[in-house]
């Protein structure tokens, strides 16, 4: 990748995380009142999220470009929320490494451990159907950034 593609992609990925919360709300207008409550960037509102992407999505559906602009919005709900909760983290995209898994994907980098990719983590949320892997992925996290001699 020349360092112009590269300027391109940094300064695309700037104006993606400049407008999570505007495509958060344009996509949070059809669901209901219960859901758009809940929507505040709190830990327990990864609860609801997981469960929307539970009854709403299957394997098959989140490659589906129809799904594109709504999966879209649910991992950037999820990934801004993370990023809000875990502390020092912050929103990263990697355009060094072309032989990382999450070369050129929005990620949340940590204080500790690997970068947290929304988009690798939906497809596991649909696997687990656990109701509480987002939250319990956020705890887990978050007691290794409060605690790294754990990690």
């Amino acid at each position: 990748m020349t360092e112009e593609e590269k300027n391109v992609k940094q300064d695309n990925f700037i104006e993606w995380t400049t407008f999570i919360e505007d495509r958060v709300d344009q996509w949070s207008v059809n669901l209901s009142k219960e859901i758009i409550e809940t929507l505040d960037y709190s830990p327990e509102s990864l609860k609801v999220i997981e469960s929307y992407i539970l009854s709403v999505f299957s394997i098959e559906s989140v490659s589906d470009i129809k799904n594109k602009k709504e999966i879209d919005a649910v991992i950037s709900y999820y990934g801004e929320t993370l990023r809000r909760n875990l502390p020092d983290s912050i929103w990263y995209l990697d355009l060094d490494d072309e032989d990382n898994i999450y070369f050129n994907l929005p990620s949340i980098k940590t204080p500790i451990g690997f970068p947290i990719s929304p988009y690798s983590l939906i497809k596991r949320i649909i696997n687990k159907n656990k109701g509480t892997f987002l939250y319990d992925f956020y705890e887990k996290r978050l007691g290794f950034i409060n605690n790294p001699e754990t990690y």
